[in-house]
């Protein structure tokens, strides 16, 4: 199973700012609500959230709006999450 989230319409895109954060160390072990809290309101981010469970085999190609958030059994954070 999986969801995703988009930040809502008219947030900065970061389009060219090339300081944008693009991984969150800091969320590992943080519920999936707060993860997602935490990426939405990096107001320098347009971020499509996609909830996976740890293991699941994802497709390589790097897409700079989209962060994968890794979890486990417990729906907690199991992996940083990364822009791509």
């Amino acid at each position: 199973m999986s969801s995703v989230d988009k930040k809502p319409e008219g947030g900065n895109t970061g389009t060219g700012d090339h300081n944008q954060k693009t991984e969150w160390p800091e969320l590992v072990g943080k519920s999936v609500e707060e993860a997602k809290k935490v990426i939405l309101q990096d107001d320098k981010l347009e971020a499509w959230i996609v909830v996976l469970p740890v293991g699941t085999i994802v497709t390589m190609e790097y897409r700079i709006y989209r962060v994968r958030l890794f979890v486990d059994r417990l729906d907690t954070v199991a992996q940083v999450p990364r822009v791509g």
